[in-house]
């Protein structure tokens, strides 16, 4: 089983080329377009760093106990949904 595992992946690998002329790729655009990923402001331990914690490991919707935490996962989505907008417009 093993074998047969370690094969196929081999094979994927080895048929799987790159093309010099293809698109570029997402760090090429993004460090053209400055976009940036989302970065923890926190930092702190408290609530809001947990929630930005949280929601970059696990993603879901922000519905915690406490309102720092749920302001610390809407941050990271917030600062999500803009870096997808950037990497999307520089696309074009």
């Amino acid at each position: 089983m093993k074998f047969t595992c370690l094969f196929f992946v081999v094979i994927v690998i080895l048929t799987s080329g790159c093309d010099n002329n293809s698109e570029s790729s997402i760090s090429e655009i993004t460090k053209n377009k400055n976009c940036i990923s989302p970065q923890n402001p926190y930092n702190d331990g408290g609530g809001h760093d947990a929630g930005f914690n949280w929601a970059e490991e696990n993603g879901g919707n922000c519905d915690g106990n406490s309102d720092s935490f749920n302001e610390g996962c809407f941050e990271y989505f917030n600062q999500l949904n803009r870096y997808n907008k950037c990497v999307a417009t520089s696309r074009k």
